[in-house]
């Protein structure tokens, strides 16, 4: 499908996950939107429903920005049921947000990225339009010890880089994640892939390489170094995760330097729906 695509276009989604609420207070949410704010982007914020019952000011507070909310699960529990129990709890997460804000919900990640096969029929069965569960790498990260906590400071790095983008690739097609473009995953269900390399995967994860408020610079370096190789091997559609409790306020510079670069690599910045709307009609 990806040669339907004329023109190599690079479009990237700024996407966060919301679980609980527990970190993402409206101080946390200003400050993250101060940089959105600052570049005139929308983001799209995957939020479960149970946290937007315990939050709604905070819902409301994203919505008033102009952001875009999605769902994330009726709670933060893996979609790994049969289809008609996701199905159910699909129903019960898009009722809440119908509800409490009179939105309706037409995009979905399933926590931790964690989902079986039948999800894909659950989601059409519930009349969604989009997902972003599934995740692609354009440099190999993860499970590979010694790089994941070196990376791109590893002076083994530019020698081993094609390797690893190797790996990554086929990663990404036994996930069926190697497309460049949003692909219908099921009729009616574009799959628009994430980067597997998030705010988690650098800061929080256990496994490092643990950066500290003061190297943002080398969280924006890695992430800029997957964008580079993706727009240079013909572009497409890249979406980030940047958790809001994550990022800010403390890693809020590197999701700016991100940003900023990209600008000047000519990249647009859309959020998940519009991408949704834009890649339905051509394909």
């Amino acid at each position: 499908m990806e040669s339907q695509n004329e023109s190599k276009q690079s479009i990237i989604c700024i996407t966060g996950d919301i679980d609980y609420f527990n970190t993402e207070s409206i101080e946390c949410l200003r400050s993250y939107f101060s940089v959105l704010h600052k570049y005139n982007i929308k983001g799209t914020f995957f939020i479960t429903a149970k946290a937007a019952e315990e939050y709604p000011e905070r819902v409301e507070y994203i919505l008033k920005n102009r952001h875009d909310v999605e769902g994330h699960g009726d709670i933060h529990m893996a979609f790994n049921e049969s289809v008609q129990l996701q199905e159910i709890r699909l129903r019960n997460m898009k009722k809440i947000f119908s509800d409490l804000f009179d939105i309706d919900i037409n995009g979905f990640r399933a926590p931790w990225y964690k989902h079986n096969k039948n999800l894909f029929q659950a989601l059409s069965r519930t009349d969604m339009r989009f997902d972003c569960s599934r995740k692609r790498f354009e440099i190999a990260f993860k499970n590979i010890p010694y790089f994941r906590k070196k990376y791109m400071y590893s002076p083994f790095y530019p020698p081993l880089k094609p390797f690893l983008k190797f790996i990554a690739k086929a990663y990404n097609f036994t996930h069926n994640t190697d497309h460049r473009y949003p692909y219908f995953i099921y009729p009616g269900i574009l799959e628009i892939p994430t980067l597997g390399i998030s705010d988690y995967s650098l800061i929080g994860d256990r496994n490092g390489p643990k950066f500290s408020p003061n190297e943002c610079n080398k969280i924006a370096s890695i992430w800029i170094e997957c964008s580079t190789s993706f727009i240079a091997s013909g572009g497409g559609v890249l979406t980030i995760q940047a958790h809001p409790g994550g990022v800010s306020p403390l890693y809020n510079e590197a999701l700016d330097l991100f940003i900023r670069e990209n600008i000047k690599k000519g990249s647009n910045f859309l959020p998940a729906e519009e991408v949704c709307t834009m890649f339905s009609k051509k394909l």
